[in-house]
């Protein structure tokens, strides 16, 4: 009975231990699939960051953007930045050797199978948002929201007053069919002879100035502008885009934060009145304006607009003024005399008020392309053309010989602006750039980036399309022990 109890507790061990050995083989076994995890994972993140340390530096340098170029200098392809990735994951496999040339201290003996790019996100995802997000994100480190909040303000003026809806060739129109509606009786000479009276309207000398060039209006010497073009078929907004997945699980800038996109564009783009060396068109904003490919008709969309922006302003201006309109109306009532018809009187009136917002405006856009201040709503105080200026325009170079100058009252003595929104050329580039449409400012915004990019050393392929700021992605490891692991991350700049 002894050697029967005693055989039965060796018999209970030899399970206990089984027990004890499998379950200390399944720890170990735990161990080392995790040792290996916590190894991958620490490869993949110092890869990752490797990685992401490769940002294009004439991008950051130029535009403050941090991108990967997918081509590294040549054609872009995702799986280029896979390979660079599991280059550093090799890497950090590699450790040291002794003298002998044997591994020091690898227990593990880890290994990357596989690098699988599963998501990324391109430059031009979303019709540019993604670009367009990075660009919002670096303005808002470099002056706050504070920016929005003050240009709010002189918004407002401009939508109150209409200055970019209002239709003022039409109204303008209107008048002079009104005027040509009107019979002038003719006047008689002798019993049988008649003779054709003409109105001899101020307005219509002025309206005629209209045909002649606007750049030769606005600027002295127009043989001292760019001549530079470019081909535009081979720019960002000309040719269709390579797809990333979107912006994932980051959130699209909001449509109040759309001025501080302008901003970035005014702070990193080159104008008129402020020309980069850099850059290869030289009138780089309002090339975002006007998506011409050349600067002297870019330039000339935008003076355009200025001029019709200008001249609502002025006109909203004139019909506040009981001064200008009286005077308008005497003038009116003695040619209506002439022509013997009280009708005329009124659109006579009207088209004179125009014709002289028409010229104080021309005037307006010359002192913005001189480095001047305009204010956005004048008052009688710096209200430049007197009416006899106006009855002496002849459709040149506007100047102060003309009128009163804008600085200046009827007895010389210096004025102060009362309207309080005094803007230079550069602000009012900054009001155009609410009429171009979300896509055509992203666009050609990315299209002067590749202009610049190109120029530099190393970068004549520069495409932003090829430019990535977000990666997701799966890596396979395998270790000695035949432990195969897998980790995702995912990583971006902001």
């Amino acid at each position: 009975m002894k050697r029967g109890y005693r055989g039965s507790i060796t018999i209970y061990l030899a399970m206990i231990f089984s027990v004890m050995i499998a379950l200390i083989f399944t720890l170990v076994q735990d161990v080392r699939t995790q040792a290996a995890r916590m190894s991958l994972e620490c490869s993949l993140d110092l890869s990752l960051y490797s990685v992401f340390a490769e940002y294009h530096k004439e991008l950051l340098e130029q535009y403050d953007l941090f991108f990967i170029d997918s081509g590294y200098g040549g054609a872009p392809n995702i799986d280029y930045v896979g390979h660079h990735l599991k280059g550093y994951m090799d890497d950090n496999f590699t450790f040291a050797l002794d003298q002998n040339g044997m591994i020091l201290c690898d227990f593990l003996k880890m290994e990357t199978e596989q690098v699988k790019i599963c998501g990324y996100t391109r430059a031009t995802d979303e019709n540019g948002q993604v670009f367009k997000r990075q660009a919002i994100a670096y303005m808002k480190d470099l002056m706050g929201l504070s920016t929005i909040q003050n240009w709010q303000e002189t918004m407002r003026v401009v939508e109150e007053n209409s200055l970019l809806t209002r239709d003022i060739t039409a109204e303008r129109n209107a008048i002079q069919q009104e005027i040509d509606s009107i019979v002038i009786p003719p006047e008689k000479i002798s019993e049988n002879e008649y003779r054709e009276v003409p109105l001899e309207n101020p307005a219509d000398r002025v309206n005629a100035s209209r045909n002649a060039g606007i750049l030769h209006l606005v600027i002295k010497d127009v043989n001292t502008l760019s001549n530079q073009g470019i081909d535009l078929s081979s720019y960002a907004s000309h040719r269709e885009w390579k797809q990333g997945y979107g912006l994932l699980d980051r959130e699209k800038p909001s449509a109040t934060e759309d001025l501080l996109y302008h901003e970035y564009i005014l702070s990193k783009c080159s104008n008129y009145t402020n020309q980069l060396e850099k850059s290869k068109l030289k009138y780089q904003v309002e090339y975002i304006l006007g998506g011409k490919d050349n600067d002297v008709d870019n330039l000339k969309w935008v003076v355009n607009r200025l001029l019709l922006l200008r001249e609502v302003a002025n006109v909203t201006h004139i019909y506040t003024d009981n001064n200008k309109i009286t005077q308008a109306k005497l003038l009116a009532m003695g040619l209506a005399a002439v022509a013997r018809n009280p009708d005329l009187v009124e659109p006579v009136k009207n088209s004179i008020l125009f014709a002289w917002a028409y010229a104080e405006s021309v005037y307006d856009v010359k002192q913005l392309l001189e480095g001047k201040k305009v204010p956005l709503i004048k008052t009688s105080e710096n209200w430049h053309y007197s009416l006899m200026g106006m009855l002496n325009y002849e459709g040149g170079l506007a100047d102060t010989t003309n009128g009163i100058s804008s600085a200046e009252g009827m007895d010389g003595t210096a004025l102060v602006s009362q309207s309080g929104l005094e803007l230079s050329y550069k602000d009012y580039l900054r009001i155009l750039l609410n009429t171009v449409s979300e896509k055509n400012s992203v666009s050609r915004m990315m299209d002067v980036v590749e202009m610049d990019i190109r120029k530099t050393t190393g970068n004549g392929n520069f495409l932003i399309d090829g430019c990535v700021d977000y990666i997701d992605t799966k890596v396979y490891g395998s270790s000695q022990f035949g432990t195969t692991v897998e980790i995702r991350r995912s990583y971006f700049y902001f």
